[in-house]
């Protein structure tokens, strides 16, 4: 059984969900943060205000922000149901994630169509009611260059005037006592946003099963994957190949549940990286790949701060350091990389190559062996996990090209 903070994995990912909108920084955290305000005024469990702290903290994981952001940047949002259905997909299949799921479902739904809804208490959580309007006052809040508290009436009218309409009145008149107050304004827009969430969030500690929390990691890494269309199913590859290189260099337990782990969140950080540069279908400029060298360093950041990940975060970033020193992002030599992350190296480059890419068609068996042997010819990676790639090449495209369905909800 592994222990994990829940809470921590919820806020590390929201941060890296923060980090791919372009021009509205920290607006999951301000989601997170209205929605504890409010809930702090209504008659709401401690698991239920978990539960919403944690859905706001996601609320935008089904979106790409390159087709979506948009529609749902102004106030008078269109076509939300789209990421919502693409985010309940995505947190539906696990059984820590699915109260979320069903809140991001509804998170854009209005009060005036769903209130006839027969057994709408039922179908549509309070808690997306919530996020709802946390969502809009946020959008209005990131519309303004002016101090926020002084604007502050004017984006309470909005709220009012559409309460009953977009609105739960239940929840406007919640939110109208935390607004009363000047620091809820303040912390929207403090420079240090990420400690007052950090500090509100919810601390959940709990034993889970290896199933559970590669589950968990699972929903997290379809985020990634779908960024672009080319990288779909990329690190369900990289988990499973590097998992199978593992067992075979003698990886058992904790330790080989990590190194899946760290294959589903390994690009974690490309959600920083804008669509132009992942789909180009030609050759990345100089500055684009400067660009491109910024998401291992971000998703050790990301991943870092979660309680028990050190080493899924040392593998999962290092996917692009080379043993001669020439990779990224801390130009490491092979006395400094692991086991773990070479395994994680190579598997990555084998990934890569038998996938296709906006470039070029997914390459062959020989195409494929040619330049992993090249690179460990040339001490870029590690020879012995690269024979064991060329030992098991069919085995591993076999794993690794098959369709990986999600698990079944388990309990803990």
């Amino acid at each position: 059984m592994f222990t994990i903070d829940l809470g921590e994995i919820f806020y590390s990912f929201s941060k890296s969900l923060d980090l791919s909108l372009d021009g509205v920084t920290y607006h999951h955290q301000s989601v997170a943060l209205i929605t504890a305000a409010i809930a702090e005024n209504l008659d709401l469990s401690d698991f239920d205000r978990q539960t919403i702290f944690y859905s706001a903290l996601v609320h935008d994981a089904g979106m790409n922000p390159r087709d979506e952001l948009k529609y749902l940047l102004p106030y008078e949002d269109t076509h939300g149901s789209v990421h919502c259905k693409k985010g309940y997909e995505i947190f539906r299949h696990s059984k820590l994630t699915e109260d979320v799921a069903r809140i991001i479902l509804h998170h854009h739904d209005r009060w005036q169509d769903t209130i006839a809804w027969q057994n709408v208490a039922s179908i549509v959580p309070l808690g997306s009611n919530i996020v709802y309007l946390a969502d809009r006052v946020a959008v209005l809040c990131e519309a303004e260059s002016t101090c926020l508290l002084h604007r502050s009436q004017a984006i309470i009218q909005a709220i009012v005037a559409n309460s009953g309409t977009k609105f739960n009145p239940v929840i406007v008149a919640a939110f109208l006592k935390a607004a009363a107050k000047e620091a809820f304004w303040l912390d929207l827009r403090s420079d240090f946003i990420s400690e007052i969430v950090q500090a509100r969030k919810p601390k959940q500690t709990m034993q889970v099963s290896p199933k559970i929390l590669t589950n968990i990691a699972k929903c997290f890494s379809q985020v990634i994957d779908n960024k672009s269309p080319y990288t779909r199913d990329h690190s369900t590859k990289v988990a499973l190949g590097a998992e199978y290189l593992g067992r075979k260099l003698g990886f058992i337990g904790y330790d080989l549940t990590f190194l899946r782990l760290a294959g589903y969140l390994h690009d974690l950080g490309k959600l920083a990286i804008p669509n132009e540069i992942l789909d180009k279908p030609g050759q990345l400029s100089e500055a684009e790949f400067a660009i491109i060298k910024n998401h291992t360093y971000h998703s050790y950041y990301l991943l870092r701060n979660i309680p028990g990940f050190e080493s899924v975060s040392i593998w999962g970033s290092q996917h692009h350091e080379k043993l001669d020193g020439s990779g990224y992002p801390h130009n490491l030599t092979g006395e400094h990389l692991s086991l773990g992350s070479r395994i994680m190296a190579v598997s990555d480059i084998f990934a890569a190559l038998t996938e296709d890419r906006p470039y070029r068609d997914g390459l062959n068996k020989a195409q494929c062996l040619a330049i992993l042997l090249d690179l460990s010819a040339n001490n870029k990676i590690d020879s012995t996990v690269v024979a064991l790639v060329e030992e098991n090449y069919e085995e591993m495209i076999k794993l690794t090209q098959k369709k990986e369905p999600h698990s079944a909800q388990v309990a803990l």
